[in-house]
């Protein structure tokens, strides 16, 4: 029962970190962008916006292993979804790495 409820404490903390931040993305994301120039201008900008939002959920779920009292399921959930955001991070990354070849390569033929 103590567990449950620590559970929904964490989901609840959680949703809440994201929703305080979601406007703040918004607000950045309103802004006027600059004109993209280039193939490889524009898989870095996708690619920015993929990783965006990454930082701040690693940063929330740090803040709560550390103020929140957890049960130890907690704790398993919150390394559990640090662990694929962490590995979603290094599939942008490749994926990143593996489009700048492929561009790399078509600019070479030319």
């Amino acid at each position: 029962m103590v567990e449950y409820f620590f559970d929904n404490v964490i989901i609840e903390a959680t949703v809440q970190f994201v929703e305080e931040h979601q406007e703040a993305v918004r607000q950045l994301n309103a802004r006027p962008k600059p004109r993209v120039t280039g193939n490889a201008e524009f898989v870095q900008r996708i690619t920015h916006l993929l990783r965006e939002p990454l930082g701040p959920l690693l940063l929330g779920l740090e803040v709560l292993l550390r103020e929140e009292p957890l049960s130890p399921r907690g704790v398993e959930m919150i390394g559990l979804l640090k662990r694929n955001l962490k590995e979603e991070a290094q599939a942008i990354e490749d994926l990143l790495s593996f489009v700048e070849l492929l561009l790399d390569g078509r600019r070479a033929k030319k």
